[in-house]
């Protein structure tokens, strides 16, 4: 038995590089799981909001994976270009900083 974390990375890597597929296309795909392995591990995945599941026919379901989402964490100490030290209420986010509102 694999690992339900295998088995939702190999889905999502396959549906980044492949593109969205309908579910029985994915499970082809993947003949190396169970279909009850890929049920299960689909079913987390787009309970987490990996992918996203759509239903366009009454037969069918889509699968896509969703982008991944940056994580958004408090920068501790963080000194900006122009020299602010340590103010309280800022995050850092890539090159962005934003200032939070912070009560006197």
């Amino acid at each position: 038995m694999t690992s339900t974390s295998a088995i939702q990375s190999a889905i999502r890597t396959d549906l980044i590089e492949k593109g969205p597929c309908t579910l029985e296309v994915l499970l082809n795909r993947l003949p190396q799981y169970s279909w009850s392995e890929m049920f299960a591990a689909i079913d987390q995945l787009s309970r987490e909001g990996g992918l996203v599941l759509r239903h366009p026919t009454q037969f069918d379901y889509q699968v896509s994976a969703t982008p991944v989402q940056p994580t958004f964490q408090p920068s501790a100490n963080r000194s900006d270009a122009e020299g602010d030290d340590e103010l309280p209420g800022r995050f850092d986010v890539g090159a962005l900083v934003y200032k939070e509102r912070v009560s006197a």
